[in-house]
């Protein structure tokens, strides 16, 4: 065995020296002794060669483990959910993580997708500009920190500029980077004790994790193509074995499980349209905000022509009544996007050229770190998806909670959004059970009243809860229907 040496020893004892009078009983036993030897030799080499190919069994299964594949591919197993489950992570210079590269041309990926952000690697860019929105972006911060707390290898990267000092701007001249007063955008981005403050904030406890913090100093001059940045740092890094590229504005809300749930669903998707077509299709969010003046805070979407219900539902073979997508643009304010998508998109017509955007007067800034273009049909012509059962998982929290105020006649709350989504599911499948186990038996919320003082009020009523847990966890028809709260005062 390479390396290593086994020597087994098989040791006889022998008695040579034995009186004449042992010898003429000897004789008679002769015979017999001769067979139990001869058998004891047998079953002792047998023994030996069991022995020995286990040894070799072994440190061969050691050697794989430890040495690459050949293809300067380092192979390291993790075990997962206690050992039942493994996760074989490629770390290699290509982009093929996790055995995604170029599937095995039915469809499916090469390994099984396995719905977790341990050893994920991802690189995430941040456009900032000034520090008049630095408030926000630290909730960005904590979001990243904790990807890596999961157990995520991150590399962040924050693009960043400042406006021109005063003495080159005339009197009155806004700072073009976000048409503001210069004085708005508080310049000086990082100065050295902001740095030293994130070493601290940024440092990932979790050994099985890392984070890396790159911040990239842009000229002014590009004017709001600033954000433009983020595409070479995405290309620039294309072969660096990322799992999920993420870019985001300065003031939205990127949780883990946004990231997670964007990698799990392409999965999903991969499997429904085969590698092929996966780059016609992103997995899409929406922008949502607290509405401040409402009695409850509710959390509302305003940018997009919601009807009474959800029309906008994607009839592509393989994927019909799964998906749908927020009418009639698409603005997210962030996107994220795989190796492959990448590339892609890369050449992809009608005009795309997703490694190189062009500047085009108005909505820059929206066009390119919003992605409407990535679903403009003159330029990309990518299909939005937005899973019809899993929404929750793709919202996005635009962090000032004011934009809403602009376009109050396309308000929803994501609660009735909601009930709209459940709607569509119930014409497509009225038996379907959407919380219940492979033996249709409800696996969602438990609700139970638990006052043990029997004197006391029980002001609850379980009738339609329990309804709802006989059916695994579907609406029915008059708790789809939409209502509010009233904050009306009465005299």
């Amino acid at each position: 065995i390479k390396h290593h040496r086994y020597i087994i020893e098989i040791k006889y004892i022998s008695v040579f020296n034995m009186t004449a009078m042992r010898k003429s009983k000897l004789r008679r036993r002769n015979g017999r002794s001769k067979k139990s030897t001869a058998v004891f030799i047998l079953v002792s080499s047998l023994l030996g060669l069991c022995l020995l190919l286990t040894l070799v069994s072994h440190f061969w299964l050691s050697s794989i483990d430890s040495n690459t594949d050949g293809s300067g591919s380092t192979l390291n197993l993790h075990r997962l959910n206690g050992g039942n489950a493994k996760k074989i992570h490629n770390d290699i210079g290509n982009g093929n993580v996790n055995g995604k590269g170029k599937g095995n041309g039915n469809g499916q990926s090469n390994s099984e997708f396995v719905a977790t952000l341990n050893q994920k690697k991802i690189l995430f860019d941040v456009t900032t500009v000034g520090q008049f929105q630095y408030a926000y972006f630290e909730h960005v911060l904590d979001s990243v920190r904790d990807l890596c707390e999961a157990g995520s290898h991150v590399d962040l990267h924050i693009t960043t500029s400042n406006c021109n000092p005063t003495s080159s701007l005339r009197a009155g001249e806004d700072c073009a980077l976000y048409d503001q007063d210069r004085a708005e955008t508080l310049e000086n981005n990082y100065p050295v004790e902001k740095i030293d403050q994130l070493n601290e904030r940024l440092r990932c406890r979790n050994p099985e994790g890392s984070l890396t913090v790159q911040i990239h100093l842009i000229s002014p001059d590009w004017g709001k193509q600033v954000v433009d940045n983020h595409r070479r740092v995405f290309y620039d890094n294309i072969d660096g074995g990322y799992d999920v590229f993420v870019h985001s504005e300065e003031d939205e809300t990127i949780r883990p499980t946004n990231i997670l749930s964007f990698m799990d669903e392409t999965e999903k998707l991969r499997k429904l349209v085969g590698d092929e077509r996966l780059p016609d299709y992103s997995i899409g969010f929406v922008r949502y905000e607290n509405q401040m003046e409402h009695l409850t805070k509710r959390r509302v979407v305003w940018e997009f022509e919601w009807t009474s219900e959800v029309e906008d539902t994607i009839d592509h073979p393989d994927i019909q009544g799964r998906y749908f997508s927020s009418p009639p643009w698409h603005h997210q304010g962030m996107f994220m996007a795989t190796r492959e998508q990448l590339i892609a998109w890369k050449r992809r017509g009608p005009l795309c050229l997703f490694d190189k955007p062009v500047r085009r007067h108005g909505y820059h800034r929206e066009r390119t770190s919003g992605a409407m273009d990535l679903y403009d049909k003159e330029y990309c012509n990518v299909t939005q998806l937005l899973p019809l059962d899993s929404m929750e998982d793709f919202y996005i929290h635009h962090m000032p909670d004011k934009n809403n105020h602009r376009q109050p006649g396309k308000v929803i709350a994501t609660m009735d959004l909601h009930k709209r989504r459940m709607a569509v599911l119930l014409v497509n499948d009225s038996k379907r059970k959407l919380w219940a186990d492979t033996k249709g038996r409800y696996n969602g919320i438990n609700m139970f009243v638990d006052e043990k003082n029997e004197t006391a009020s029980i002001p609850f009523d379980l009738t339609n809860y329990k309804a709802y847990v006989k059916r695994g966890g579907m609406l029915n028809q008059d708790e789809i229907q939409e209502w509010d709260w009233s904050d009306e005062k009465k005299e």
